[in-house]
């Protein structure tokens, strides 16, 4: 996939946005939707049953800083406040990073390991799952998350090279109340991985999957909170997420 320069290749991989050490202050906007009257909307994403692609002609700079993080999913009009784009290197990915800069998206996270050196307290979390990680905002609120593995053959690599170059692993989606969230993807065969989300006090995360094996993750804010991921649910979001591999 050469869609996006100066990197040459692009996995999909969405993993966990997290940052406490590494977090700077920034306040997200409320993602509203505007009264469209085309039920179209260009998207990062392409469904293939019943799995997300990445769609290179929508990951450039240009597309990402100019979208407002609204599109359909499975049928459904959501709200993005997050994805990943994994590469096969940090390198890689700090190159990607610089070619959003002139076009107003800012670092609120990293460059670093994670979760050694986002996370203050100690996260029970083996070394397989640690990986190099970047988030940036764009001017719209929403974040990309760019990753890549720590190590050869780590989790994150062994899921690009299962499932190509392309592969979405999860997509965050953000609303109001995860639980009522959660009932309407469980209409559309989408199943909890967990038993109760994952709640930190300001942030509530659930993790869903349907039958293909795609992954969503509901996710709901507090007023005031501004992190893409609280350390505390990390570890739990973690072992929700292998328990199905």
């Amino acid at each position: 996939m050469n869609a996006v320069e100066p990197v040459e290749e692009i996995r999909s991989f969405a993993s966990f946005n997290i940052g406490v050490k590494h977090m700077k202050n920034f306040k997200l906007k409320t993602l509203k939707f505007p009264n469209h009257t085309d039920s179209h909307f260009d998207s990062p994403f392409i469904e293939k049953n019943g799995l997300l692609e990445l769609n290179p002609k929508f990951i450039t700079p240009e597309f990402l800083t100019a979208w407002t993080f609204e599109t359909h999913l499975y049928d459904e009009q959501v709200a993005i406040d997050h994805f990943v784009i994994t590469f096969p290197s940090r390198t890689e990915l700090e190159n990607y990073a610089e070619s959003f800069y002139p076009f107003g998206a800012t670092t609120v996270e990293g460059p670093d390991l994670f979760p050694l050196n986002f996370c203050a307290e100690n996260i029970n979390v083996p070394s397989d799952l640690w990986l190099h990680l970047m988030t940036l905002l764009m001017p719209a609120g929403g974040l990309v998350v760019l990753d890549a593995p720590h190590a050869p053959g780590d989790q994150t690599d062994r899921f690009q090279q299962a499932r190509g170059l392309e592969a979405v692993h999860h997509v965050a989606i953000r609303v109001e109340n995860v639980q009522k969230a959660a009932k309407i993807w469980q209409n559309k065969n989408f199943k909890p991985l967990s038993e109760h989300p994952l709640n930190s006090g300001s942030l509530t995360q659930w993790f869903v999957q349907n039958p293909a094996g795609q992954i969503l993750e509901l996710i709901e804010r507090r007023p005031g909170n501004n992190a893409t991921f609280d350390c505390k649910n990390i570890a739990g979001l973690r072992l929700s997420e292998i328990a199905v591999e």
